[in-house]
């Protein structure tokens, strides 16, 4: 039996439960992802930065962000600088339907400055 404590009014994220239940993700692919989700949009990350809010290594992270990428909730995106500098964007989305289907409030990118 699950019993439920008191529901949070604030400081909480809303993360549907297919993305916890998606067994095409490994657990550290969803922790990732409802980490993601619960970040403000312009948010900045990094492999490392990520290796040290999980307590994980650069490759496993890496593992998770391709599983992240495979499975659709995740793109990538190149983008050129002014200076001429490229950087790399994540999109992060709850629905990877979204990506195909584009509609009102697309995915916010994630500057990625590793």
């Amino acid at each position: 039996m699950i019993i439920h404590g008191p529901r949070e009014e604030s400081n909480f994220t809303v993360i549907p439960n297919r993305i916890l239940r998606d067994d095409h993700l490994s657990y550290r692919a969803r922790g990732l992802l409802c980490f993601l989700l619960s970040q403000p949009a312009d948010w900045q990350i990094s492999s490392g930065r990520l290796c040290l809010e999980f307590g994980e290594g650069r490759d496993a992270i890496r593992r998770a962000i391709t599983e992240l990428i495979s499975t659709g909730y995740m793109q990538l995106q190149k983008v050129q600088g002014h200076a001429g500098r490229w950087t790399t964007h994540y999109l992060v989305t709850s629905d990877p339907w979204w990506f195909d289907n584009p509609v009102d409030n697309p995915p916010q990118p994630v500057d990625n400055s590793a």
